[in-house]
């Protein structure tokens, strides 16, 4: 994953590498290694106190903006000796992007968030609390629990992704080199005040999500209908396991999932969609689907990768999902500034699951919308993701 934080004037960098260089969470981040888990024995993560400290790297780029692929194109895998980088990327205006790239899964939206909260104290040289920076103890689950919740949560999931579903990417869709290809679409505070109004509008009642969903499933459904492969559209979204307000913790991910399939007859309007997917938010709320998925990936941490990859694949036939949604709702919305500077504008790049091969990242910062479109160039072409565009901006600012 990673954050960029676009400012109007360039940064120092003595002055972020020694704020950088000063975070304990940073310092911790650096030194930890996987230890793989054996039969019952879990994975975890053990702290190694080698002195590794995070790289920050300088770059220049001619376009403004501009992300150079060197950073796009760079992986943080569980195998890397750092598991969070920085780069600086400094533009002929004079302004300046900072871009942390992290390994997701030891850091979700939320707890980035209280990382540059963190990292803003350090930088102002305010106390802070060290509690929240890591997760209590799990509760310990018995085996047979264990059990019958996969088998609930595996029928389930099977059940909800029951082929056929329609994807941006067939099956027999290979990927070439990997590369994550971005697109950002940005609206006005005006823009996206009539956002808001019309995710009400046609029954959005808890916040623009199932809203901003149903739009992206619509462009979907329009996509693939142009490819002749027009069908139900399948689904996961990110859900916070965090309680509501928890200011913690830091390093984790805490991140559960609903899923969601929508039938081609109820793609008839947006009105009509996000009913549709209000009520089976509701249904699998109701039912603990998201904690019972936790739990299911709790024990799937037993499983080699390959097994967990195969379980997933079988799943789905193959079909992952028909895109993929994230957002990250107001966590970023009121983020002014970043080592005592005036933050201009941020922005957020997943890390690219093929299949799909396209996500639309969700992100608000000083009430205006971010659409970053992340892509694969072997799934989205020029001409392919020129009709999205236009089709997502028609759609979201529609008049309903």
């Amino acid at each position: 994953m990673r954050k960029i934080f676009y400012f109007n004037n360039a940064l120092s960098f003595d002055k972020i590498n020694g704020i950088l260089k000063s975070s304990a969470v940073i310092y911790w981040l650096c030194n930890i290694e996987f230890v793989p888990g054996m039969l019952m024995k879990l994975p975890s993560w053990r702290y190694n106190d080698t002195g590794n400290e995070i790289i920050l790297l300088e770059h220049h780029a001619a376009v403004a903006d501009e992300i150079p692929e060197t950073i796009l194109n760079r992986d943080i895998t569980i195998e890397s000796k750092r598991f969070i980088e920085a780069d600086l990327v400094h533009y002929p205006s004079g302004s300046c992007a900072f871009i942390l790239s992290w390994n997701h899964i030891l850091l979700d939206a939320k707890g980035t968030t209280l990382l540059f909260e963190h990292l803003n104290l350090l930088s102002e040289r305010k106390p802070q609390r060290t509690d929240i920076f890591f997760p209590g103890k799990e509760k310990k689950t018995n085996i047979i629990t264990y059990i019958l919740n996969m088998y609930k949560v595996k029928r389930f999931v099977q059940t909800s992704s029951r082929a056929p579903v329609s994807s941006v990417a067939s099956v027999s869709t290979k990927t070439g080199e990997g590369k994550t290809c971005t697109k950002i679409i940005s609206f006005t505070e005006a823009e996206t005040k009539k956002i808001n109004a019309n995710a009400f509008k046609t029954g959005s009642r808890f916040g623009p999500t199932l809203y901003l969903v149903a739009c992206c499933a619509h462009v979907i459904n329009f996509f693939n209908r142009q490819k002749n492969k027009a069908g139900d559209i399948w689904l996961p979204v990110p859900y916070d396991g965090r309680l509501r307000g928890a200011a913690g913790p830091l390093i984790s991910n805490c991140v559960s999932f609903l899923f969601y399939r929508i039938p081609q007859n109820e793609m008839e309007t947006v009105t009509q969609t996000v009913k549709c997917l209000s009520a089976q938010m509701t249904s699998q709320i109701k039912d603990g689907i998201p904690q019972k998925y936790s739990m299911f990936l709790n024990m799937m941490r037993h499983m080699p990768l390959w097994l967990y990859y195969f379980l997933i694949s079988r799943t789905g036939k193959g079909v992952f999902a028909s895109f993929l949604y994230t957002s990250t709702g107001d966590n970023f919305n009121n983020l002014k500034s970043l080592f005592g500077e005036p933050i201009r504008n941020l922005n957020m790049i997943p890390a690219l699951t093929f299949p799909p091969g396209l996500t639309f990242v969700f992100l608000k910062h000083d009430n205006e919308l971010n659409i970053n479109i992340a892509y694969s160039p072997d799934v989205i072409n020029n001409n392919d993701l020129h009709l999205i565009e236009e089709k997502i901006k028609e759609i979201l600012l529609a008049d309903y």
